[in-house]
């Protein structure tokens, strides 16, 4: 059996859908819409020579690609294009997915741990939590998949603390990266410690350890936001 000629390059199609994704298209419909309103633009840099495909073509391409290799393909290719700055901020962050789950099944939400940054507005890195697991165990994997070298690494939003774990520093620390991660009550020696420095140099006026003092006031959500860092 002769296998028909491809109509459409593989980059043309990956690309499209991409680039539909980041504009909002949920279907593979949506993303053949988008492929046909903005085919002059997309023939300006890609190769179309049967046009925009259709969106049987897109579902059935990516239904055969290997998902991981796709991932770890467009994480190399989002890294390469961010602009890795000396002391660029990195923040780690979970959500849940709204919507993801199903309850007849019992199929928990999806929930992702996320490295973004602000500089250059781009998620550099994600991976999925499994449901039987937490954040502490999909951090690590992350933070591996990612060049830190120079960066600030920060940790939001954790909970009871879990976020200050000596693997995860160790493993931001391997990679020459910097990190700023909560300290609560869950390390009673460490958080007890840097109380008493803290409470001893702010008696001493900080004389002995220069510091600056640095406020920022942000709207969002139907509230203000003061957060006042010293250090």
């Amino acid at each position: 059996m002769t296998r028909a000629p491809a109509r459409h390059p593989l980059s043309s199609i990956i690309l499209i859908a991409i680039l539909s994704v980041i504009c909002g298209a949920d279907t593979w419909v949506d993303i053949e819409l988008f492929g046909q309103r903005k085919r002059p633009w997309l023939a300006t840099f890609l190769d179309l020579p049967h046009g925009i495909p259709s969106h049987d073509t897109f579902g059935r391409v990516f239904a055969v690609l290997d998902a991981e290799q796709f991932e770890a393909c467009f994480l190399r290719w989002v890294q390469a294009v961010a602009t890795v700055l000396e002391g660029l901020v990195v923040a780690l962050d979970g959500k849940t997915i709204r919507g993801s789950h199903n309850r007849a099944s019992g199929v928990p939400p999806l929930h992702l741990v996320s490295a973004f940054t602000q500089a250059n507005r781009l998620v550099l890195g994600q991976m999925a939590v499994d449901h039987k697991s937490n954040e502490i165990t999909a951090l690590p994997a992350l933070l591996q998949q990612l060049m830190l070298a120079g960066c600030i690494v920060t940790l939001e939003r954790a909970p009871y603390g879990w976020g200050c774990q000596k693997d995860i520093a160790q493993t931001i620390r391997d990679q020459d990266a910097d990190y700023v991660l909560g300290l609560k009550d869950n390390q009673p020696t460490l958080h007890d410690a840097v109380a008493k420095m803290f409470a001893y140099e702010q008696a001493e006026d900080f004389v002995q350890c220069p510091h600056t003092y640095h406020p920022t006031v942000n709207k969002g959500h139907g509230r203000m936001e003061t957060r006042q860092c010293a250090g």
